[in-house]
């Protein structure tokens, strides 16, 4: 890890890439290694999503869901009462 913020401080032109498509991190003088991260995680990231974004990617079923939820659990007027406005 020193060597490559030393390679970073003190020589024009280097270049560090991180990879989160293939899980590599590489130079410009010829280092490289692989590194982890959690699969969910990283799709997040490549796909751009936060919480909102994943939740949206659900939009159609829970539309679906609160329909079914309502349709069911709503207090309704029994049969021959009129709702009160």
């Amino acid at each position: 890890m020193q060597t490559l913020l030393d390679r970073a401080s003190n020589r024009d032109g280097y270049t560090l890439t991180v990879s989160l498509e293939e899980n590599t991190i590489s130079d410009t003088e010829a280092f490289k290694t692989s590194f982890g991260i959690d699969p969910f995680r990283r799709d997040c990231l490549l796909e751009g999503l936060d919480d909102i974004g994943l939740t949206l990617r659900h939009a159609a079923e829970l539309d679906t869901y609160e329909q079914q939820h309502d349709a069911a659990f709503w207090v309704k007027p029994r049969a021959g009462e009129q709702a009160q406005a």
